[in-house]
């Protein structure tokens, strides 16, 4: 294989090396023609039974097509009016890219329906609707309803531009196509000749009071003047319908905008497209050289000033903490680690095997740690790279490291071991691993972090030094194995520099595979070390980072008087655990005793809350050695003062450097990572006790003397900036006053303000040189802590082992349920108020004729009205008896004089009765469901219902109905390279019939613990949806049998017969589905398909869901007709469907999935400076670079393997807990015991976002709360004069009545009358605050906040006048 050079320092990477391009085409070429031909023979049933008329529309109302150019066609078939535009489409993404199809697009379909004859309006309306469906992948409700309409308005001169009006669905485009399509406008404009906008002063303020008036979420809430230069310099104008209540007093009534209320799309495209995505914008207006478009550079280099001019100061090299995902921390949904907080999720680079596209994965025992509240398919909100992950399992990983009830500190790396160990965990001192992929980095656009120094880095470093048979036998016999053990060849030769480059490369790969899984001892880690120049791996590499250096001089005093005795002698008493337990790391042959190291430890101490400030170490009883640490340099307190004051300095010590060890009497018997530890801090290990080798003492001293001198320079400079500060405050008050009382505006008083205070110079520090290095010393010590003395002390190489944690919270819990709408309903029929509070067809029934408002329709075979699809009205016999069972049936039409109106329908008497018996005996079936829930009313279009027989089936097998006529399940989009077929409950045999027919190494399937590569267009199934499709296949089987009268299709009794059938997927925000194939179950909550499976539908993993539908169900029971006509009706609706996966036609996000099988050294190494992932690409594995060929769909690789896919608790604890009360307590105490937290930060926030809140409101409501009638449920602002109802009693029988309206008859209601909030209700949270406030503190503005709005409730309910005293009071 070919490999090219990149500025001669690094070969790049090959990422088609190793594949077999000829297997992966073939296989996928089989797979295409076994969907095409399963598709085609579901379109044959369905398009044969649509043309019976039975439904809205004589053919299947879901269009097929294969690629971006034909969903684009089909998705804007009532725009484009046979219009064609898929292979002009075609031919242009041949040559150009996305955005640049686009926008050529959108100017040639403008152009060709002006030469058509249209008029200028519905030309640009159609362009625009074309160019934005390319730029969304065509599978967004944006192009249809996200633009309301295109006008032509006139300037104040007469001169006509172009209006786009944006309404709320726009949102779902995101902020990039929002502002491409204002670029788009203007291109077409410019095309047709249509002149700029000229906006007036009005409308530009208008929108600067609407962004003030907004509530919404906004990203990015732009300043008055960029409001006002990009509305003046825009040369269309973005405008909208109204979308929110509040309406805009100062310029409600403007030219050119329709209403005064605020128009959220308007604000959209500004905040979100425009400002945020400018750089974007400005990349296309510079490389098509569009005039008009230089305000954009304004925003595009907004920032990049700011870096340039500091340029030349002091840069720190510590990674920034970021603290976004701690806000709004939801009651019941715990916080698992603080910004880079010690005791977090360390972070693991690599893409496990159910990961990548957002999604992370842990070991599931972690999941078990943190008490159940995480598992398969939960949200995370995390620190870095992104915003939020769903979870997934991985083996391959550490788990949590946690202190027993017995002070035993171990890790747990299987979920069974640490289940039986769970009720004995005191403490979770550390959460273990998080995998993350250095593609999360590149599409979030975020630089690299250091990485720790694990066995996958470890593996990296060997692989390199293996560049001849005598160093891989070398290596072999330090390990005293046999050569036979290990990968044949010599992975240290690069594959461009080998004969077979594809050879070489899964050489590589196998070595590496085996490396990472290789755990070594302490005499072998340290020989490899020597021999090839690694650094030592874990566990032998201690968390020497966490060690403050102010531990150190103490630390090497009680190593030096440790004793080094046989593993396994017992001084006192050692209970040991259940023998199925399993512990990690492993213990070294000999164990290192601390005598008297643990004496009073008490692990009663661990219940206690840390306070806010840690007690002065002279004035505290520490357990064991009575060693206290220096003086801290930096801060105001000990560092880690509380794990000393809870364990001790033996303790402490030995969990802060992840040494496994127990308690054996007062003495602490550390078990392993000890000789590394000792190592490491100069000592030898040879004799009975540690042998200091080198000063350690000396060392320590030295550099704590020299971070003392530093720390006076950086006080002393610090100083200086203050009173600079203080002094430019000063004069820029003064000067500002000066101005306001001068009449100057805002603005121009800040101008002043800034003028004086940068009229007082800064000259500097004292010493410039001397001040930054005591800057750099510092930010050294940060970022390296002991490590620097470490490589000092020792011989040997040291990297980080946990550099950085990544601090994450829970997010929404994971999702597998049927889709119910609200309230559930089995038919698509409406019943008014005539069912009852549950709109029950049978109370209906009882009414025999209702009325209910549907479309007008006129049977064409007897010419009655008829408000169904097919004639309802009976047939009569040769005596004018009308027969049961026997109607009409002709086919109807709508005959409305409502045409232009958004519905059609009008009120009409329907004789429910009769129409239900009479579908009940076409049915053949004997009774009624008990229950059949139907809808109030219906809001489509023409209010034409389905036929009752779809509901009443429906409700026979449990079936909820949505509103487009489909039954769905949705489940947590949880992505998946390769599967097993034991994990997903499918016998391999079953998966050869399914075209797996080799596992992913290219051998021919014959086992069931096979890996394979699954197919980008399959689906494993929630194992809990299997019963709920069976019955919705049986559904659509009695359907086409009984109301069809055709022959069944799925013919199902249980899950396993649903394997290998056709569903379609799709999100809630898109209008396009995507064909899919059920291919096994995963027992678990989330839906696993390939990463460019969930990107075709638009969605990510980080937590969202999505829904399938069985195809067939789809094909029968979906029409636009049934779809609501308001806003955003067509969202969430199969309007076209995609047959085939095309790498380049989904969301670019599911480009940068790493694909590779594991990282080069050098990826490693590189990370150490933090560099932009786009400057190490060339050298990476992700889809993006392997476009163009098979292997961006096939041939993925990943590094992290996991046993089971489903490995995980079932539910997570936030949906097994019952009340929000169980929850929260749940939360907090997971939060007290973990390392990582600080549960008072997290009770102060739970109570100021919730509890404090709904006091506040709960007070409001009673005092404003209105009075309400026990009998008719009327309610009244004030209580009536009488004490009773005074309403007039509603008449009761037919007719009019029966919907509603009233009748009086002289009668008053006379009910009891209640009020409608109680004193309970505003109580009900005091208590339970108090209770977390005094079990985990919060902090003291909180508590004053607590206790006077408690004072508040109190005064508002006693009686300040009658306070009962007793005795003591008087005392």
């Amino acid at each position: 294989m070919a490999a090219a050079k990149d500025d001669g320092k690094k070969v790049e990477h090959n990422p088609l090396l190793g594949l077999d391009i000829p297997r992966l085409e073939h296989e996928m070429e089989v797979y295409h023609q076994w969907m095409d031909e399963r598709a085609d023979d579901a379109y044959r049933i369905a398009e044969d039974i649509r043309s019976l008329g039975y439904d809205y529309r004589d053919h299947v109302e879901i269009p097929r097509a294969a690629d971006l150019a034909g969903r684009t066609e089909k998705l804007l078939v009532e725009y484009l009016q046979g219009y064609e535009v898929a292979e002009d489409i075609r031919v242009m993404l041949d040559e150009h890219d996305r955005e640049t199809t686009s926008i050529m697009m959108a100017q040639s379909v403008a152009r060709g329906f002006r030469e058509q004859g249209y008029d200028l309006q519905t030309a640009i309306d159609v362009g625009l609707r074309v160019g934005l469906a390319i730029l969304t992948e065509a599978v967004l409700v944006a192009p249809l309803e996200g633009i309301s309409e295109v006008r032509l308005l006139n300037n104040v001169d007469g001169s006509q531009f172009v209006s786009v009006h944006f309404a709320g669905p726009i949102r779902a485009a995101g902020g990039t196509a929002q502002a491409l399509a204002v670029l788009i406008a203007d291109m077409i404009r410019r095309e047709l000749n249509v002149g700029h906008y000229q906006p007036t002063d009005p409308e530009v303020e208008r929108v600067k009071e609407e962004f003030g008036l907004y509530r919404g979420n906004l990203q990015y809430r732009p300043s008055p003047n960029e409001i006002d230069e990009i509305v003046r310099a825009c040369p269309v104008m973005i405008n909208g319908e109204s979308t929110e209540r509040i309406e805009c007093a100062g310029y409600g009534r403007v030219r050119n905008i329709d209403e005064a209320r605020i128009r959220g799309g308007v604000l959209l495209v500004i905040g979100e497209g425009m400002c945020l995505k400018a750089p974007k914008i400005q990349k296309h207006t510079e490389r098509l050289k569009v005039p008009g478009w230089d305000f954009i550079s304004k925003f595009a280099s907004r920032g990049k000033e700011k870096q340039t001019e500091e340029g030349e100061v002091f840069k720190s090299r510590k990674v920034p903490p970021i603290t976004k995902f701690m806000k709004d921390i939801i009651a019941g949904r715990p916080v698992f680690g603080g910004p880079l907080q010690a005791g977090g999720f360390r972070l693991r680079y690599g893409r496990a095997r159910p990961s990548g596209l957002a999604a992370a994965s842990t070991n599931s025992a972690s999941m078990l740690a943190l008490d159940d509240f995480i598992t398969i398919g939960t949200q995370m909100k995390i620190e870095r790279p992104g915003k939020a992950c769903a979870i997934t399992p991985s083996d391959e990983t550490d788990g949590p490291w946690v202190v027993l009830e017995d002070g035993r500190f171990a890790r747990f790396d299987d979920a069974p071991s640490f289940a039986r160990i769970r009720a004995n965990v005191k403490q979770i001192w550390d959460n273990g691993e998080l995998v993350i992929g250095y593609g999360e980095f590149m599409e979030n656009n975020k630089n690299l972090v250091p990485a720790g120094y694990s066995t996958d880095w470890w593996a990296s470093d060997l692989i390199e030094g293996f560049v001849h048979p005598e160093d891989v036998d070398a290596f072999v016999s330090i390990l005293n194995g046999n050569r036979s053990d290990w990968p044949e060849g010599c992975p240290g030769i690069h594959p461009s520099e080998a004969e077979d480059g594809d050879a070489q490369y899964h050489v590589r790969r196998k070595w590496h595979q085996k490396l990472r899984n290789t755990t070594v001892d302490w005499e072998a880690a340290k020989a490899i070390s020597r021999r090839f120049a690694t650094s030592l791996p874990p566990p032998h590499n201690p968390w020497f980072l966490d060690l403050p250096l102010e531990w150190l001089p103490p630390v090497l005093t009680m190593f030096s008087e440790a004793k080094i005795e046989p593993y396994g002698v017992v001084s006192h008493s050692v209970k040991p655990l259940a023998d199925d337990v399993q512990m990690f790391p492993l213990p070294h042959h000999k164990q290192l005793r601390i005598t008297g190291g643990v004496r009073g430890w008490d692990a009663a101490k661990l219940e206690e809350l840390q306070p806010e400030i840690t007690p002065a170490l002279e004035e505290t009883e520490l357990p064991g050695l009575q060693l206290h640490p220096e003086p801290s340099v930096f801060q105001s307190s000990v560092p880690e003062g509380w794990a000393l004051i809870q364990h001790g300095m033996a303790k402490a010590t030995a969990m802060i450097l992840g040494l496994p060890h127990h308690h054996d009497g007062d003495d602490l018997v550390i078990t392993a990572g000890w000789p590394a530890a000792l190592e490491g801090l100069g000592f030898g290990i040879e004799g009975e006790q540690p042998l200091r080798l080198k000063d350690g003492h000396k060392v320590a001293h030295d550099r704590l003397n020299q971070l003392k001198q530093a720390k006076e320079v950086l006080d002393e400079e610090r100083e200086r900036l203050s009173l600079l500060e203080k002094e430019r405050a000063t004069i820029r008050i003064a000067s500002e006053t000066g101005a306001r009382q001068r009449g100057l505006g805002i603005a121009e008083t800040d101008k002043v303000g800034r003028e004086a205070a940068a009229s007082i110079p800064d000259e500097g520090p004292k010493d410039k040189q001397a001040y930054l290095s005591a800057q750099r010393l510092e930010d050294d010590h940060e970022v390296d802590g002991i490590l620097p003395l470490v490589r000092t002390l020792s011989e040997f190489r040291w990297e980080h082992s946990a550099p950085v944690r990544i601090g994450c919270r829970m997010g929404r819990p994971e999702k597998a349920a049927p889709r119910v709408m609200n309230p559930r309903t089995n038919a698509l029929f409406p019943i008014e108020l005539n069912g009852g509070n549950q709109r029950l067809l049978r109370n209906a029934i009882d009414k025999s004729s209702i009325r209910i408002q549907l479309g007008r329709r006129v049977c064409s075979k007897c010419g009655k009205e008829s408000p169904f699809l097919r004639c309802h009205h009976r047939s009569k016999d040769d005596f004018g008896e009308e027969r049961a069972g026997e109607a009409c049936e002709g086919s109807t039409k709508m005959t409305s004089a409502k045409a232009n109106s958004r519905r059609r329908g009008e009120v009409q008497t329907v004789r429910i009765d009769s129409m239900v018996e009479d579908a009940r005996i076409r049915l053949g079936i004997d009774r009624l469901p008990n229950q059949v829930k139907c809808m109030k009313k219906l809001n489509s279009r023409d209010q034409t219902p389905e036929a009752i027989e779809k509901g009443i089936l429906r409700a026979k097998h449990d079936l909820p109905v949505f509103r487009d006529g489909t039954v769905r399940y949705d489940m947590s989009d949880v992505p998946v390279t390769h599967f097993r077929p034991r994990e997903i409950d499918v016998p391999w045999k079953k998966l050869h019939t399914l075209g797996y027919t080799h596992d992913y190494l290219g051998e021919p399937l014959q086992d069931d613990e096979q890996v394979l590569e699954i197919f980008p267009q399959d689906f494993i199934v929630a194992k809990n949806a299997g019963d709920f499709f069976v019955r919705t296949a049986r559904y659509i089987d009695e359907l086409l049998v009984r109301y069809y009268k055709a022959e069944p299709y799925y013919n199902v009794t249980k899950p396993d017969d649903l394997v290998g059938h056709l569903i379609c997927a799709l999100a809630p925000h898109t209008s396009g589905g995507v064909l899919s194939r059920i291919i096994g179950w995963a027992d678990c909550s989330g839906g696993y398909a390939h990463p460019l499976f969930h990107a075709a539908k638009r969605r990510n993993c980080d937590g969202d869901e999505d829904a399938i539908l069985l195809l067939m169900d789809g094909l029968l029971n979906f029409s636009r007709e049934i779809l609501p006509a308001n806003r955003g009706g067509q969202m969430d609706a199969p309007l076209v469907l995609t047959t085939r996966l095309n790498p380049t036609e989904v969301d670019k996000e599911a480009l940068n999935v790493d694909s590779g099988w594991f990282y080069e050294r050098d990826f490693y190494e590189a990370t150490l400076n933090q560099p932009h992932p786009k400057t190490i690409a060339h050298r990476m594995d992700f889809v993006e670079r392997r476009l163009g060929s098979i292997a961006a769909v096939r041939g993925y690789g990943y590094t992290h393997d996991c046993h089971s896919l489903d490995e995980g608790p079932a539910l997570s604890a936030y949906k097994t807990l019952e009340t929000m009360i169980d929850k929260m307590n749940g939360q907090l105490a997971l939060g007290h015991r973990l390392r990582g937290v600080d549960v008072r930060t997290v009770a102060s926030s739970v109570v100021r976002s919730h509890f404090l809140p709904d006091l506040r409101g709960n007070l409001n409501a009673y005092g404003r709360q209105k009075v309400r009638c026990l009998k008719c449920a009327h309610s009244y602002r004030r209580m009536p004069l009488s004490g009773k109802c005074i309403q007039p009693e509603k008449a009761k029988g037919r007719g009019l009545s029966s919907v509603g309206v009233a009748k009086s008859e002289g009668d008053l209601c006379g009910g009891n009358l209640a009020l409608t909030v109680s004193e309970g209700a505003v109580r009900k949270y005091i208590k339970v605050t108090r209770f977390v406030m005094d079990h985990y503190g919060v902090d003291t503005y909180t508590r004053q906040n607590v206790e006077w709005l408690a004072d508040s409730v109190d005064s508002l309910f006693n009686n300040d006048r009658a306070k009962q005293l007793s005795l003591s009071d008087f005392l």
